[in-house]
């Protein structure tokens, strides 16, 4: 299960780098690399990952185990899953700061075609 998230990732990380190098919309370029933040997100959750383990936080432990009990078990790796969080926040405000950069663009340059935006340098 674990090989097939990596090569998920690495497939969504390949579908999105071409997204960027081929597409001259810049919308699609932006969403290209979104997709790339989103290979990114599941790698660190595959990381994460641990055959057979527990959520690291429980309210009530189970019954018959102490919580002393639990600190030594297999649990999940919180520290990987905190960090992707985070990332998506970031990642959410950073395509939006592309967004509207795309819009000014196509609002200065009535296109958004980024080879006519390159040849419009003065």
């Amino acid at each position: 299960m674990i090989v097939g998230n990596y090569l998920a990732a690495a497939a969504l990380f390949c579908l999105g780098l071409h997204t960027v190098l081929t597409r001259r919309n810049l919308v699609r370029m932006v969403m290209g690399l979104s997709l790339m933040e989103s290979s990114t997100y599941l790698l660190m959750i595959s990381f994460a990952y641990r055959a057979g383990s527990t959520a690291p936080v429980l309210l009530d432990p189970p019954h018959g185990k102490k919580p002393e009990q639990l600190a030594h078990g297999n649990v999940a790796d919180p520290v990987l899953q905190n960090f992707c969080l985070t990332a998506i926040v970031i990642g959410v405000a950073v395509t939006a700061v592309f967004l509207s950069v795309v819009v000014r663009v196509a609002q200065h340059y009535r296109t958004l075609d980024a080879d006519r935006v390159r040849a419009m340098r003065g």
